[in-house]
């Protein structure tokens, strides 16, 4: 496959992983991109960068003819534009793009017993499974999701596992030994780079990234090093908490049930988010090479000089 030049960048607004998918393409500067954003989005962007804007409703024509002259579109919307995905896709294809890589950015949301598990993680493999199809229908399109594990260096900042790195605090789901796949969003959108320099190499497959493993034993003991502090502990039981969230989502939507089901997802075995002990392939790292080496000791570190100013 030739190599992908031209990319449009769809979702990229806001401070999570988009922005950090638009810094590591402008750092390689071997693109030529484009953001692609609604006629009402008030986002901004870098100056330099050419913006189209398309309709508010996604009208079909206006985004085949944003997406006219694009090799690849990187979607990074948040969860509520998941399912708005296929809209573009289907737009992209009819302008000749060859490689849509959607919002994933998490798990494997091709595994069933992760989509029953969350409403979350549900509209992600729903878009994944139209790509499949949308793919088969047009030999010349395909996609490539991109499976990163939790971010560490955002659950430290918003809690998120369940280790509270400023109330030096932990709840442990089961025994805390469980060791999930983990990058941080920069490491993340590294990959993210790579797959775009690797065009022939992904397409139509879910990729998976682990920078390293780490349960929440081994962060709340590198934590508790470089802090100076022992952290308080309390435990749960993660098949509970995962049964009862499921049931409370069952009468309707909650979102800190769904979150609960997103960290059960990461921290109950049975989910299979420790993608490499789980046998998932392909492994990013496994495959290219030229992606940064990060460790526990080296995110922790991070975190911690960032919350001493």
């Amino acid at each position: 496959m030739a190599s992908f030049k031209n990319i449009a960048l769809w979702g990229i607004g806001g401070d999570n992983i988009g922005s950090y998918i638009l810094s590591a393409l402008l750092a390689h500067g071997g693109f030529n991109l484009t953001i692609i954003a609604r006629a009402g989005s008030k986002s901004t962007y870098d100056p330099s960068l050419p913006i189209i804007r398309v309709s508010d409703d996604l009208s079909h024509s206006s985004l085949v003819s944003a997406l006219k002259g694009q090799d690849v579109v990187v979607s990074a919307v948040g969860p509520a534009g998941v399912p708005s995905q296929i809209k573009v896709a289907k737009a992209a294809i009819e302008a000749g793009v060859k490689r849509f890589i959607p919002s994933e950015y998490g798990f494997d949301n091709g595994d069933p017993k992760n989509t029953e598990l969350s409403p979350i993680f549900r509209p992600k493999g729903e878009v994944e499974k139209q790509l499949v199809v949308l793919a088969r229908e047009n030999p010349e399109f395909t996609w490539t999701s991109v499976a990163t594990g939790i971010w560490l260096d955002w659950a430290l900042d918003e809690n998120f596992i369940d280790v509270d790195a400023k109330a030096h605090s932990v709840v442990y789901w089961d025994e805390g030994k469980h060791k999930p796949s983990m990058t941080t969003l920069p490491y993340a959108a590294q990959g993210v780079l790579q797959i775009l320099k690797h065009p022939g190499t992904f397409g139509n497959q879910r990729v998976f990234m682990e920078g390293f493993a780490a349960s929440q034993k081994e962060i709340v003991a590198e934590l508790e090093i470089q802090q100076g502090v022992k952290y308080s502990s309390t435990k749960v039981v993660g098949k509970d908490k995962a049964r009862e969230a499921m049931a409370i989502l069952e009468k309707g939507f909650d979102l800190n049930h769904a979150l609960t089901t997103v960290k059960a997802g990461i921290l109950v075995p049975e989910y299979k988010a420790d993608f490499v002990a789980s046998g998932k392939k392909p492994i990013l790292e496994q495959v290219v090479e030229g992606l940064p080496k990060i460790t526990l000791t080296d995110v922790v570190k991070a975190y911690v000089a960032k919350h001493a100013q």
